[in-house]
């Protein structure tokens, strides 16, 4: 459960040209997701506009989201990632996104500058975050396969074909990174040092949690290797 008291997301003074959105994909998250809310709704927050796409959620995610005054867009049927990905994408006009994942524990705000200041600052078309001190496996899950991150920023403009991540599931992010190696962009690793999220057996029970985590890694093993082979993301920068 949220703690009381929360505060609503409201839109920073316009003093940059550049507006940015957070989109925020979440299925049943409702006793998560107000951490991430939590951030982006204060004021020094760098985010114009906080979207998160309730997809098909049973529980009360959304009426979560409400209350920190995110604009809540919901699909009536679990739809999977990528599709909630897109809803979100498709809500706001935003030139600039930011994608974070409903489940991160440790969330600050110069996380979420570390992810925009390359793309605001015109170094990178896209970052990716991989976490670093946070917690062991999830570190070490995103330091192997840094391509499954979900924590991210990028250009709208610089990549191309964002509709193909319809119907992709849990290989969202396979297929957003090879949308932009496609594109010519230019991607940059970024740390985020004590940021973890939470794991699925830890959400869901273990058998639950074990199931489901081979049922994403069955829809991201089905997306590195469809059409092009394995999509791995050489020539990075790190930052």
């Amino acid at each position: 459960m949220e703690p009381p008291g929360a505060t609503k997301f409201t839109s920073r003074a316009p003093t940059e040209a550049v507006k940015v959105a957070a989109v925020i994909p979440a299925y049943n998250e409702a006793d998560n997701i107000w951490r991430v809310l939590e951030v982006l709704s204060q004021p020094a927050c760098p985010v114009d506009e906080v979207i998160v796409v309730d997809d098909g959620s049973q529980d009360g995610t959304a009426e979560v989201a409400a209350r920190y005054g995110a604009r809540v867009v919901r699909h009536g049927c679990n739809r999977g990632k990528g599709d909630a990905l897109l809803t979100g994408f498709r809500a706001t006009g935003a030139e600039v996104l930011l994608t974070l994942d409903a489940d991160l524990v440790g969330l600050r705000i110069h996380h979420v500058r570390r992810l925009l200041e390359p793309v605001l600052g015109g170094d990178a078309d896209m970052t990716v975050g991989v976490f670093i001190q946070g917690r062991g496996p999830t570190d070490w899950a995103l330091r192997l396969t840094p391509v499954l991150s979900g924590q991210r920023c990028f250009r709208r403009a610089a990549i191309r074909g964002l509709e193909l991540l319809a119907g992709t599931g849990f290989g969202a992010e396979v297929v957003l990174s090879r949308l932009a190696r496609r594109s010519g962009a230019r991607i940059m690793h970024v740390q985020l040092v004590g940021l973890t999220q939470r794991m699925k057996e830890e959400k869901r029970g273990f058998w639950r949690g074990v199931r489901d985590r081979a049922r994403m890694y069955v829809e991201i093993l089905g997306r590195l290797w469809c059409r092009e082979g394995p999509a791995g993301e050489e020539g990075m920068k790190r930052r």
